[in-house]
């Protein structure tokens, strides 16, 4: 065994630059072999077509040619890594094996399943934070305990963030390239006909893949970041960050995100701090799944664990309206259309299909999640499962179950024109804007679109008494 190999294991941090393990490798041993693995356990359950294998194919293909010039090489492997990483660490003879941290459930089991194979056989898995900014125990209450609201806890994660500008650093492995090791035998790339999936064509989407397609893509944020807050809600724009796939996968890190919008002269700018605060939504729910993994499967408040969900023929019947965008509902049906043909959803419509399905149509928030995770290009699993008990009023630091979005009002304050509408549902674009926000009052049905499948007053009324609210 070689007690200065080790391997660089890359998962969901598809770069060269900027990436701690990969850092962390090259800075405590003699030679790094690069590692990224094809996960069959996940791979045999997507379609053929699948936008996000299709991405990370391509992330995966700049990766290698950014390591080889460095004078390394990514080996690509195929498998169930709880069985590939230990059986490739025994081979090459690597003591250690270097990774960044995942905090969702299934990973944690994987990791330490792997953690205890390496072991047994005298190795070591070394986990680094990297996809997130702070993690598990560095923002805590006074109490010690974690927070599970979100306020108190972004305004700690603002104290920390201040108190230590190293948590901004760079971790440029350049210094040390003539640690990469490409002697081991083996593909930089599996096509993906051979892994089983068919090419997408990404650009068409506005997906741009790789660290390239993130810089790409965050110039442009950059140029139209002062008008975040004022915009962000607007249906028709493109006025949001667009990175959400970007830091998913980790094709950027959010280190060289914020150090990028750092560099700004106005970095207080209140449209800056929005969006700075919406992405500590995100760390908020990573850290909330890794301390509270029950989560992943069930109610955060447990009181809400029982609710009497439309199920049976009328549950499956209404799901299958809101996923084929059949509703009935203008603004609902135009989110699921752009979400069913792109992977894309804008964030104002995530939060009124959501709240449509669960609030007004009565189906479990958990079947919402499970289809958002079968097509969301962004899928992340802390992220979804957060923002769904946050619509669904079960979630930590949720709505209150009064609040229910009105897809009229909605339609109406966020896509006045009904050009998000017309654009997604192009078959509407001779009907007014007032007869898409309230179809019901147009007086006749609109040619060629569905009648509402459920009347918005009695879906609130059932809404109150499924979760016995008084008011």
């Amino acid at each position: 065994m070689n007690h200065r190999r080790s391997i660089f294991w890359m998962r969901r941090d598809l770069r060269a630059h900027d990436n701690v393990a990969l850092h962390a490798a090259l800075s405590t041993s003699d030679q790094v072999v690069c590692v990224f693995v094809y996960d069959r356990t996940i791979l045999d359950d997507l379609p053929r077509q699948d936008r996000r294998v299709a991405f990370i194919h391509a992330s995966i293909g700049e990766a290698a040619a950014n390591i080889a010039a460095l004078g390394g090489k990514l080996l690509t492997l195929e498998g169930d890594p709880r069985r590939v990483i230990p059986e490739f660490a025994q081979r090459i003879g690597a003591e250690r094996v270097f990774a960044n941290d995942d905090y969702e459930p299934a990973a944690r089991r994987r990791d330490e399943a792997i953690a205890q194979a390496l072991a047994d056989d005298g190795r070591a898995l070394l986990l680094s934070k990297d996809q997130v900014l702070l993690h598990k125990e560095e923002v805590l209450s006074q109490s010690g305990t974690p927070y599970t609201r979100f306020t108190p806890y972004y305004n700690a994660w603002l104290r920390e963030l201040g108190r230590d500008q190293r948590i901004l650093g760079d971790y440029d492995p350049a210094p040390f390239k003539r640690r990469l090791d490409a002697s081991v035998p083996g593909p930089s790339n599996i096509p993906l006909a051979q892994l089983g999936f068919d090419e997408v064509d990404l650009e068409s989407l506005s997906l741009y893949p790789g660290t390239r397609g993130g810089r790409r893509v965050l110039d442009e944020f950059v140029g139209k970041v002062d008008d975040y807050m004022a915009l962000r809600n607007v249906m028709a724009l493109p006025a949001t960050s667009g990175l959400d796939i970007h830091l998913r996968f980790g094709t950027l890190s959010i280190r060289e995100i914020f150090r990028e919008l750092g560099k700004r002269k106005d970095v207080q700018d209140a449209s800056l701090a929005g969006w700075i605060r919406e992405v500590c939504w995100r760390e908020f729910f990573a850290q909330l799944m890794y301390h509270v993994p029950r989560v992943a499967n069930g109610p955060y408040l447990q009181k809400y664990a029982r609710l009497d969900w439309v199920g049976g023929e009328a549950g499956e019947r209404l799901l299958d309206a809101w996923k084929n965008a059949a509703t009935g509902y203008p603004i609902v049906d135009a989110a699921m259309t752009q979400l069913n043909s792109t992977g894309a959803m804008h964030n104002r419509a995530r939060l009124i299909a959501g709240s449509f399905l669960v609030k007004i149509l009565g189906v479990d928030w958990r079947q919402g999640e499970a289809y958002f995770a079968l097509k969301l290009n962004d899928y992340d699993h802390a992220n979804n499962n957060g923002n769904w008990q946050w619509v669904a009023s079960t979630g930590a630091d949720a709505q209150p179950p009064y609040r229910i979005f009105n897809p009229s009002s909605q339609s109406k304050t966020y896509d006045p024109d009904a050009t998000y509408i017309k654009h997604w549902l192009p078959r509407l674009a001779g009907i007014e804007p007032r007869h898409l926000h309230e179809p019901a009052r147009r007086g006749q049905p609109i040619p060629d679109y569905p009648a509402p499948i459920v009347d918005y007053g009695a879906g609130v009324e059932a809404c109150k008494r499924r979760y016995g609210v008084a008011r």
